[in-house]
């Protein structure tokens, strides 16, 4: 395996440990501290949600036209300040505006650098290796993961504004190991070496199924993420550590079960690997609508994790290997924007239902995790059809613009 990879994976711990707690508890910031409704929460996040997908689509097309390390290490760089103006805003009470303003410009940033990351794995991965060089970075992305929410909770007990100062320190130190340890991955082809144009892309058949199905599932499993968050703390009344405990419960399972998982998975179609995947979801959901103490959230979360590592590396996974080798950051960006309307649907409408059902949250979770369950069995009709453009793309070959 290149090292390079190890690298990525390295400073996604970092970042990931700086980061994931902002993302955790801006919910509760939203709510509790400048008293916003759960409604008016959503549609902040939801809309973040589809800026960044945005974004993602012009900064994989651009990757694709002049590499990746340009995005890996100098569009970072505005990141780690902002961080630092959020945690400003935070600790001395400014106007959430303000705060809106900063976190919705994070999410540019953060959006610009992504599909670079994902490209450079497949550039520096050959086809054998590609599941395995998503699920090393994923693994040491979560091992973050872990470590960040209990981090992020005890900052919390002094100021929620400290979240953000964590975040902006490990952006620059992000940056500075990035820049010593990872070269350029991919030199843009210039020369028109193939024989049709990017409007091969809207002609797969299988990559516009499999993203109206994505729409759909992130919707549903938007709910593990702010809702999840207000469910616990504002509904249930959790203290804010065991709302730490719950995600860290995710970020430490998955370092644990990824390679197990990967090995499962490279013994079946990644479409099949995806839809079992889904199926866990929906358990974790049930669990949710049945049970409200800490345990049941422990179990909950444990079981979504366990769909979590069969769903999240084969996205790259599905999408790379139907992809040109020249266009994979383009289909990245595409498949995340046209997705993100399923995560801006999600944000919404979750916290509307939620909102709607605050006395008798379980129909909530029964609804979502039966939406869920659908989503996720129909993933085995598109499995031969994956097969299909997978070994298309390796007879046709694209133009280049």
């Amino acid at each position: 395996m290149d090292k390079r990879v190890w690298y990525l994976g390295l400073t996604r711990l970092i970042r990931t440990t700086g980061r994931v707690s902002s993302f955790i508890f801006l919910p509760l910031i939203f709510v509790f501290i400048y008293h916003l409704s759960f409604i008016l929460t959503g549609i902040i996040l939801g809309f973040s949600t589809f800026l960044m997908s945005l974004v993602q689509y012009y900064s994989g097309a651009m990757t694709d036209k002049i590499g990746r390390r340009f995005f890996l290490i100098f569009i970072p760089i505005p990141a780690g300040f902002l961080y630092i103006l959020m945690f400003l805003t935070v600790y001395y009470n400014l106007s959430y505006i303000i705060l809106i303003a900063l976190f919705e410009m994070t999410i540019i940033v953060n959006a610009l650098q992504y599909p670079a990351i994902e490209a450079a794995i497949a550039d520096i991965t050959s086809e054998s290796q590609r599941l395995s060089g998503y699920t090393i970075v994923r693994v040491l992305a979560n091992a973050g993961a872990a470590i960040g929410p209990i981090a992020g909770a005890v900052l919390a007990t002094y100021n929620f504004g400290y979240i953000f100062l964590l975040a902006g320190i490990a952006t620059f130190i992000e940056i500075i190991i990035l820049y010593f340890n990872v070269k350029e991955t991919y030199i843009p082809i210039k020369e028109k070496i193939y024989a049709k144009k990017l409007s091969h892309l809207f002609n797969d058949r299988f990559f516009l199924i499999f993203s109206i199905i994505g729409i759909v599932l992130m919707l549903f499993l938007r709910q593990r993420g702010a809702s999840l968050t207000l469910f616990a703390f504002d509904i249930e009344k959790l203290p804010i550590l065991y709302l730490a405990y719950i995600y860290a419960v995710n970020g430490l399972l998955v370092v644990i079960f990824q390679y197990p998982i990967y090995n499962i998975l490279n013994r079946m179609s990644p479409v099949i690997g995806r839809s079992i995947g889904v199926v866990f979801y929906f358990i974790g959901y049930i669990i949710l609508a049945f049970g409200h103490d800490l345990e049941f959230f422990l179990i909950s979360m444990s079981v979504m994790t366990i769909g979590e590592d069969f769903v999240a590396p084969t996205t790259q996974t599905i999408i790379t290997l139907i992809a040109p080798s020249n266009l994979r950051g383009t289909y990245i960006g595409i498949y995340n924007l046209i997705t993100s309307f399923g995560s801006l649907s999600g944000s919404i409408i979750g916290l509307y239902v939620l909102s709607y059902f605050y006395s008798d949250a379980s129909i909530f979770w029964i609804i979502f995790g039966i939406g869920t369950l659908i989503t996720g069995l129909s993933y085995i009709a598109i499995n031969s059809m994956f097969y299909y453009s997978k070994r298309k793309v390796n007879t046709i070959k694209i133009a280049s613009r």
